[in-house]
């Protein structure tokens, strides 16, 4: 299984874990797989990256970059920007990327 950013889903990936609404409702269960029409509904949603199950003779996640793990963390705060206390939280969760980031060469 791998986290995918959703500008790098193509057709034909096979989700590994369901997608959820923040209630907690099934959108698309695991095992679905993708095709054009749900990924475009799935980006319209907001969603940022999806788990997909590594294709054959793939091993390991994806290496993403620090700004896109920023981005990310960005993304899944936007609806609390305002509480200090979650605004704190994200930006400790920040400096940790930041401090255990792996760059590859």
């Amino acid at each position: 299984m791998k986290r995918v950013p959703m500008d790098k889903v193509e057709a034909g990936m096979v989700l590994a874990k369901p997608i959820t609404s923040l209630a907690g409702q099934v959108i698309v269960s695991a095992g679905t797989s993708l095709d054009a029409p749900l990924i475009a509904r799935l980006r319209d949603m907001g969603l940022t990256s999806a788990h997909v199950e590594n294709r054959p003779g793939e091993t390991g996640d994806p290496v993403e970059s620090l700004a896109e793990l920023e981005q990310a963390l960005d993304q899944r705060f936007r609806r609390v920007a305002g509480d200090p206390e979650l605004t704190r939280m994200r930006e400790a969760i920040r400096r940790h990327l930041r401090a255990t980031h792996r760059t590859t060469v």
